[in-house]
């Protein structure tokens, strides 16, 4: 069974820089790529053109529709799949929404935050 990197898009997500670290993994892991993402996205198009772009380098990937896509979804994911090795996310606070539980705590793999640094734009 082949290793997996789930990366996980929000609307707001920086769809370039987490597809960079979603990449960047899934080469050293020598992992298939796994996007998570809502179908209904108006740039739906150009992230399958992204994709194309990296299985051209030779990152092995896949785009997998998940309408309304929350973190409860993505860690269910994560766990139903036991081949993740990892998720990836812009910012994990983003996800959290209005309630008191931490989604990710439930996350049996390792969580990265991709846009978690002071130089990039808030996801909000």
């Amino acid at each position: 069974m082949k290793r997996r990197v789930v990366v996980a898009l929000r609307p707001v997500s920086p769809v370039a820089r987490l597809l960079q670290v979603g990449a960047g993994l899934s080469r050293r892991m020598e992992a298939e790529l796994e996007v998570l993402a809502d179908p209904t996205r108006p740039d739906w198009a150009d992230i399958e053109a992204r994709l194309a772009g990296l299985e051209g380098e030779g990152v092995s990937c896949r785009l997998t529709p998940a309408p309304g896509l929350d973190a409860r979804q993505v860690v269910e994911h994560a766990r139903r799949h036991e081949c993740v090795a990892s998720v990836v996310v812009g910012r994990p606070a983003a996800w959290a929404g209005e309630g008191h539980v931490d989604p990710w705590s439930k996350l049996e793999c390792p969580l990265v935050a991709a846009s978690d640094h002071p130089d990039l734009p808030e996801e909000k």
